[in-house]
């Protein structure tokens, strides 16, 4: 077999990120596919063309050139996205430049200039906000709902889980979170609160081992599921709080990350930062030398339960506990799938 020189061009460059994840990837194909857009508008011309025409030029030239065409697109982009969001994407713009041949040293990406981040309070999600939304929610997107402010997950892990990685043998329900799917590429294990575990339960009895719970068995990428996901939620939330006023990024304040910001705050409260981080796969929690197994994280989770439930006080005796359960789970079988 002879070696032969491969084209760089975009096709070659998604080839070279197969070792990526699929959501990585998948922002990087949006990320550019704005940039061909914004191109198409600003020059009349292709990406392509473009990049081709500065690869003919002398190599000071070329770094001009493509400083000045990605701080024209910062300035696109800020009327698109939020300030905080236009350096990851300008990163991807720059990663695949350098592919091309493009290379920009550390100090020429100083000299792009940025929109400042707009640090705004965050809405601090109540209970009765939960409450409002879960009460108008169809069966499968309330124990959607439950699962993600009881578990601290992030809603991309949520959707690509299978009934495979949901251990219901212990006393709580445990979520085995595969490391392909976390953000930190390392995996890890949540409980759903008790409040929870009925719903999810249903929903498990329906489906085989290998099935998605949250997403969908059709030939459709987990990316597209919680894009679709996140739209549903964001009509839903324009429904119940028709008059709640948006960030002033134009940004709705109450989002599915709202559920884990909820569970961290109250996780970090109860029990503190590095239970909190432990559960919910923040970056902080690996650079902590405290380390659970099993029990100890149940242990530590029971004492984070009961500020996590909505609709039922389950703080009584273990019979009153049984008794609102298998009410609730009557409630449950009754309920009809959307």
């Amino acid at each position: 077999m002879t070696f032969t020189a491969k084209l760089r061009n975009k096709e070659a460059y998604f080839e070279n990120c197969l070792v990526l994840s699929p959501r990585y990837i998948s922002n990087k194909k949006q990320v550019l596919k704005q940039f061909s857009k914004f191109c198409k508008e600003k020059f009349k011309e292709s990406d392509e063309e473009i990049i081709s025409e500065m690869m003919k030029q002398t190599q000071d030239e070329r770094i001009i050139n493509a400083i000045d065409v990605i701080q024209l697109f910062v300035n696109y982009l800020s009327t698109k996205v939020k300030p905080q969001t236009v350096k990851p994407y300008i990163g991807h713009v720059i990663d695949y430049f350098n592919y091309r041949g493009i290379k920009l040293s550390s100090l020429d990406r100083k000299s792009v200039r940025y929109p400042r981040e707009i640090k705004e309070e965050k809405f601090p999600l109540s209970k009765d906000d939960i409450k409002s939304i879960l009460d108008n929610s169809s069966y499968r997107r309330k124990t959607l709902y439950f699962v993600l402010l009881s578990s601290g997950m992030r809603i991309g892990e949520t959707i690509a889980l299978r009934k495979k990685d949901f251990d219901i043998s212990g006393k709580r329900i445990m979520i085995n979170i595969p490391a392909i799917f976390t953000k930190t590429r390392k995996s890890r294990r949540t409980f759903v609160s008790l409040e929870a575990g009925p719903y999810l339960m249903k929903r498990l009895e329906e489906i085989e081992d290998n099935d998605l719970v949250f997403g969908t068995n059709k030939k459709q990428s987990s990316v597209i599921s919680e894009v679709t996901e996140t739209k549903l939620f964001s009509q839903l939330i324009d429904k119940v709080f028709p008059n709640l006023e948006r960030y002033e990024s134009n940004t709705r304040k109450i989002t599915l990350h709202s559920f884990r910001s909820f569970f961290i705050t109250q996780a970090v409260r109860t029990v503190g930062d590095s239970f909190a981080h432990a559960l919910a796969g923040q970056s902080g929690y690996l650079k902590m030398y405290k380390r659970y197994d099993n029990e100890a994280m149940l242990e530590d989770y029971l004492k984070l339960e009961p500020a996590l439930f909505i609709i039922n006080d389950y703080g009584q005796s273990e019979q009153s506990k049984d008794n609102e359960i298998e009410n609730m789970k009557s409630d449950i079988k009754d309920m009809k799938k959307d």
